[in-house]
């Protein structure tokens, strides 16, 4: 089994929340994974089709949302930390965690945070909670978004 921190970007598979804003953020996509589903060659064709009604069911059962930022974390092998956000879960988090849940294959335990970016020794622009308005479904490099509902226009 592979985790996303071995696997590569192109053919990794998760469903992850979006932030409203990333004023703070140093990396192309930030993201709060809510489930790593392994790598696109782990997973059947019709994987893909599931996940996608998985995350649009989510999105169409849940309203933006924010987490309150606990601090500055690191993650990853020592040649490749990143700053991240800890966040603190909330009851509504874990359910939509469950909901997913039969999804995962990270060897990880669900510890939700958002990627900042390269470990620096100061982080700016860090806020006290972080907002979530969409669903993303990352198949390797193609992905869909969905607008939680009430979000979006």
């Amino acid at each position: 089994m592979t985790d996303l921190a071995d696997a590569p970007a192109s053919d990794g598979v998760m469903i992850a929340f979006l932030p409203t804003t990333t004023d703070w953020c140093k990396i192309d996509l930030p993201h709060m994974t809510l489930v790593y589903a392994g790598t696109k060659s782990d997973l059947s064709p019709t994987a893909f089709s599931d996940l996608a009604k998985d995350a649009a069911a989510l999105a169409s059962l849940s309203r933006p949302f924010y987490l309150r930022n606990l601090g500055v974390e690191q993650f990853g092998p020592p040649e490749d930390r990143v700053n991240a956000f800890n966040l603190q879960a909330t009851t509504e988090l874990w359910a939509m965690r469950r909901f997913v849940e039969k999804w995962n294959k990270s060897e990880y335990p669900f510890n939700p945070h958002v990627t900042i970016g390269p470990v620096t020794p100061f982080v700016d622009n860090a806020p006290g909670a972080i907002g979530f308005d969409r669903v993303y479904l990352g198949w390797g490099d193609d992905s869909l978004t969905f607008w939680l509902r009430g979000a979006g226009y």
